[in-house]
């Protein structure tokens, strides 16, 4: 049965460092749709006041997520002189070990939803 995985995450941007956030978001976006084909949806949004920026990743499987933490090792490395916390991270499905490992280190909360029920994908199809 298909199973896709889903990480919503957000992330409060260290005052002052907002420009370099958003620099380091579009770097991960081009590196995202250059080198993760399984990756369905991958997309930013901030807060209007440049405080916060949310992270949604559609994957087609729980592998593209571990995949994709190895691309993004080195953004993620970095990622500390602009982040000053991580908040609301959800994910459903089952996360891979890599992800529940780097969350455990880093201190930071999880939540996880890993049984899929049902459901519909259509990425790609117009809308309206």
């Amino acid at each position: 049965m298909y199973e896709p995985f889903v990480y919503l995450g957000t992330y409060t941007v260290r005052a002052g460092h907002l420009d370099e956030a958003l620099a380091s978001c579009r770097e991960v976006a081009s590196l995202v749709e250059s080198r993760e084909p399984k990756m369905l949806v991958f997309q930013f949004f901030a807060d209007e006041q440049g405080r916060q920026i949310t992270v949604l990743q559609v994957h087609a499987d729980a592998e593209s997520m571990a995949n994709h933490m190895g691309v993004v090792s080195e953004h993620l490395a970095r990622s500390g002189s602009w982040i000053e916390s991580f908040s609301n991270t959800t994910v459903l499905g089952q996360p891979p070990a890599v992800l529940s490992q780097w969350y455990q280190e880093a201190g930071e909360d999880l939540t996880e939803f890993p049984r899929h029920i049902a459901g519909v994908i259509r990425v790609g199809s117009p809308v309206g």
